[in-house]
């Protein structure tokens, strides 16, 4: 299979042609009235490629797929796909996900919202749960539209009378719906399909007007030596707004975010009071952020 493979891996070949090629090559007429039979698993075996290559060029363009729905619009069975996507995994082009696949692009590509909200669930619950400890009643926080900050809306129902500020109206929905004692706050702005929140003038001029007493925000990537990193410009400039106005920052760090780095800088490690995390950090990172007077929580 790798022959027909590295037509579908390098975009700048045509698999049209590679298919009539491939014909040339075994000597196969364009087409027949009479066909044999080792023609026609050679035809099988072209179907089937095209297939996949549909399937990536639909990756390309919405960067996540889902079996059930590929299947009903192939007209295969679940199972055919499921092996069209163990082609593209193989190949390291996709990640497959529960029912489904996401592109695997430059670390400098957004990944849509409901596919980070479906990752690592359990380690951001566990975040959020202590996250939550340092938030007491009466406090006025901020909520960055993240999916790690989506899981402390949860913990945060027996915290009476916080005022919460977002740029996530999904996040603001939440708030409403689970912290009735709670006054919530939502900057509007022009919304991005990728992360889910306000951005724009309108959400940074909102931002700008508001002083709180913790931020709890995340980002793509923190490395020790280029901080804390992340990819989409206008959203890393209302984080940096955020933090500029709270009197305590929190990072939301998973372990899977150490010692990357993205392409924008969102702060240096410094510029944080907080990393709260869901697995001990190495002794190098631990003795690094607390000479940059970072405190890191994590569960012992």
């Amino acid at each position: 299979m790798s022959l027909f493979i590295c037509s579908i891996t390098n975009s700048n070949c045509s698999l049209k042609g590679t298919v009539l090629e491939l014909r040339r090559k075994h000597h196969l007429p364009p087409k027949q009235t009479q066909v044999s039979t080792k023609e026609q698993r050679m035809d099988l075996v072209m179907l089937n490629l095209e297939r996949v290559d549909y399937i990536l060029q639909e990756l390309r363009t919405k960067k996540a797929v889902y079996v059930n729905q590929l299947a009903e619009k192939y007209y295969v069975s679940p199972s055919t796909i499921r092996r069209d996507l163990d082609v593209l995994e193989k190949e390291g082009l996709i990640r497959r996900t529960y029912g489904g696949a996401v592109l695997i692009e430059h670390p400098s590509s957004e990944i849509p919202y409901f596919i980070r909200r479906s990752e690592n669930q359990a380690a951001k619950d566990v975040i959020c749960e202590l996250a939550a400890d340092l938030v007491a009643e009466d406090q006025f926080i901020f909520l960055d539209p993240t999916s790690s900050a989506a899981f402390m809306v949860r913990h945060l129902q027996n915290k009476a009378n916080l005022k919460i500020l977002t740029n996530s109206a999904q996040i603001a929905l939440d708030c409403l719906d689970k912290l009735p004692s709670a006054q919530i706050f939502c900057t509007g702005g022009w919304m991005s399909s990728f992360s889910r929140g306000f951005t724009g003038e309108t959400a940074r001029q909102r931002i700008e007007e508001f002083h709180t007493d913790l931020l709890f925000f995340s980002a793509r990537s923190i490395s020790l030596e280029d901080g804390i990193t992340d990819v989409n410009e206008e959203d890393i400039y209302l984080k940096q707004q955020m933090i500029k106005g709270t009197r305590k920052s929190v990072f939301l760090c998973d372990h899977t975010k150490f010692d990357k780095t993205s392409y924008r800088l969102v702060c240096n490690v410094e510029d944080i009071d907080y990393l709260v995390t869901n697995q001990r950090p190495s002794d190098l990172w631990l003795s690094r952020l607390e000479a940059s007077g970072v405190e890191v929580i994590y569960p012992e």
